[in-house]
């Protein structure tokens, strides 16, 4: 596939995982599940998107095949091209999303995120002083308080710091992208499959 249609297919996966972690105070019930999945989504959910969009990013370079027929353009550097393209593609879509949610959850579903914070920070806590007993010497944990603060929704303000996200995010990915299509052109002959055509 081309790089526009590599990146938005990848992208639309990274979007998923966006919305999911975004949006989770909607599917999640704090008084229904363990404390322990409480805490586990809460502590590890942001690194998981990025994980999951860096990845996303990475798998789309990988795919993708230059399609655009340049004569004065090497393979190496067709595929250098096209795989910054696809990984751009992938950060574009979720960087447009994510600054989305963030004005979403600090206007329409600021108060249902007020509500779960208040409800999943007891859980949270709780877990963590369980878990911190069992340690000889336990460090300091935040309280329930603190990590209700931490959940609260984000506030108009923020949408600048996901501009910035926004900005960043698209220049990792479009560099490891470039990366990508720099060791593929080095190791991948070209053979008649993936000789550029046009589209």
């Amino acid at each position: 596939m081309g790089p526009l249609r590599t990146g938005f297919f990848y992208g639309s996966i990274a979007v998923v995982v966006a919305l999911l972690a975004d949006l989770r105070f909607l599917l999640i019930d704090p008084r229904s599940i363990p404390d322990w999945m409480l805490a586990a989504v809460e502590g590890f959910r942001t690194q998981f998107a990025l994980a999951s969009y860096l990845f996303l990013g990475i798998l789309a370079a990988l795919r993708v095949r230059p399609t655009r027929l340049d004569p004065d353009a090497t393979y190496r550097s067709l595929l250098v091209r096209d795989c910054t393209l696809a990984a751009t593609v992938v950060a574009v879509m979720v960087g447009f999303v994510l600054l989305f949610l963030t004005a979403l959850n600090a206007t329409l579903f600021a108060d249902e995120l007020r509500v779960y914070a208040g409800e999943a920070a007891p859980g949270i806590a709780a877990y963590d002083k369980e878990v911190a007993s069992e340690l000889d010497e336990p460090p300091p944990l935040p309280t329930a308080e603190e990590i209700e603060r931490n959940l609260q929704p984000p506030v108009l303000w923020d949408l600048g710091r996901s501009i910035t996200n926004f900005v960043l995010r698209a220049i990792l990915l479009g560099t490891l992208g470039a990366l990508v299509g720099f060791l593929r052109g080095r190791t991948d002959a070209p053979s008649s499959d993936d000789k550029p055509r046009v589209e």
